[in-house]
């Protein structure tokens, strides 16, 4: 699960968050709003890295976590993803799709709160910390 909301989480910050920048009137707004929700996620999935699964703190980071992403995610796809769809076309939307996809595949797949979450740093840096990462995952048999 980390993983997934971790890779998920880099590739929008690479590529549909610049996109929402250039195509929406309120674009920095709107974003600026997505990547501190993405801010408070990852620190708590850095949290639950750390916390067996038997410790009380552990139900309460992930309660606070699954909060946070529902709200975020229903932010998205109520607010996010319709104003794109009305401002760029379907071409660009599909290239940015695909954008997306790409970066999934090798982006980290571990929480970083401190690393960068807008280009061009993200961009730089992402793939070879998503290589440490996968590494170190290999390494200690963590599933991705």
């Amino acid at each position: 699960m980390i993983a997934e909301l971790v890779r998920h989480s880099v590739a929008e910050e690479q590529y549909l968050y610049p996109a929402a920048r250039e195509h929406l009137p309120d674009g920095d707004a709107i974003v600026d709003g997505e990547i501190a929700d993405h801010n408070e996620v990852e620190e708590a999935l850095k949290a639950l890295e750390g916390i067996d699964a038997d410790d009380p703190a552990f139900m309460a980071t992930f309660r606070r976590m699954s909060d946070d992403l529902k709200e975020h995610v229903e932010e998205e796809e109520d607010e996010l993803f319709p104003a794109l769809r009305e401002h760029a076309s379907a071409q660009e939307l599909q290239e940015l799709g695909d954008k997306v996809e790409r970066a999934k595949k090798i982006s980290p797949t571990r929480p970083h709160p401190s690393s960068p979450d807008t280009p061009p740093l993200n961009k730089i840096l992402g793939p070879g910390v998503g290589l440490v990462d996968r590494v170190r995952d290999k390494l200690t048999g963590r599933t991705q």
